[in-house]
């Protein structure tokens, strides 16, 4: 995949709690929606039923975020997903229009299965002003090789085979066709995923093989804020609190505190000074995990 260059980071105001002010993330991922319509092996949904059914983040609380995000000088990426499949949230549109005209340098991002997706969908999403369209095409099994084939086979289906100039590239996923269109930045992915994913911190039980070991620093912590549907903003993406040897990596829940406060918590700036320097102490989840900062986050 061809690198997407992130802006500069910026200053987040200073924390209530008299902390020294970190940078903005470069990357910000608030869940607006609570189900996935698949169940993975290699996802924790496909060990948990917590995403069964839906459950959309409160807007005033959506707002509050964005809003801040806003006000604190924001200009990376802001996805709409986590664990869920964002194009089932019946709102997205009105989610990315309200992020488009309340942080104008915001580049709003679409991680999508693509099951939903059809090319009316397609152009409205375009058109709404997403700046990032990310279609994983996942097979029924892990183990099933990434294919251009199965790419033209869905573009095909869904009638997008002329609808974007496509080009067909490998990718640090997989496979992926890629196309840039009213700038929006389009990437269909068919994943290898026994080579490329990780069982997410030990929340993937069922596939041994992906248990990898760490002994690289992880930079997640210091680019990437996630903030789940119940509006709690958790260490990292990886983070599956449904998970029990993952609860207590919560850091603390919009309802009751402001962003700059949990992103700039005493507890997200230990894990940042640990992950650095590749110390999992405080964190023994990140010891097995090995995901990687994607390219749109660098």
């Amino acid at each position: 995949m061809s690198a997407t260059t992130a802006p500069p980071a910026t200053t987040a105001p200073a924390v209530q709690d008299g902390s020294t002010p970190v940078p903005m993330p470069r990357y910000v991922e608030v869940e607006t929606s609570r189900r996935c319509n698949r169940t993975c092996a290699w996802c924790p949904n496909g060990e948990s039923d917590a995403r069964r059914a839906q459950q959309i983040m409160d807007w005033r609380l959506f707002r509050r975020v964005v809003d801040e995000l806003g006000g604190s000088g924001f200009d990376g990426f802001f996805a709409f997903h986590n664990y869920n499949e964002p194009l089932l949230n019946r709102r997205i549109l009105d989610e990315v229009s309200y992020v488009r005209a309340t942080i104008g340098a915001a580049r709003p991002a679409i991680y999508s299965n693509g099951d939903v997706i059809d090319a009316a969908m397609f152009h409205r999403l375009i058109d709404s002003g997403v700046a990032y369209l990310r279609v994983t095409r996942y097979p029924h099994r892990a183990e099933t090789p990434a294919s251009f084939e199965a790419i033209r086979a869905w573009l095909h289906q869904k009638g997008l085979t002329d609808e974007a100039p496509w080009r067909f590239e490998p990718v640090r996923q997989g496979l992926a066709a890629l196309a840039d269109l009213r700038g929006c930045r389009i990437e269909v992915i068919s994943p290898q995923i026994i080579e490329a994913y990780n069982h997410r911190g030990g929340a993937v039980t069922t596939l041994p093989m992906l248990a990898k070991s760490r002994t690289a620093p992880c930079l997640m912590t210091a680019t990437s804020a996630v903030i789940d549907y119940r509006g709690r903003m958790k260490m990292c993406c990886c983070v599956y609190p449904e998970a029990p040897a993952h609860a207590g990596y919560v850091i603390g829940d919009l309802h009751t505190a402001t962003f700059a406060e949990l992103w700039g918590s005493a507890q997200m700036n230990a894990y940042r000074a640990a992950h650095a320097r590749a110390d999992w102490s405080l964190s023994p989840a990140c010891a097995s995990c090995v995901q990687p900062l994607p390219e749109t986050r660098q």
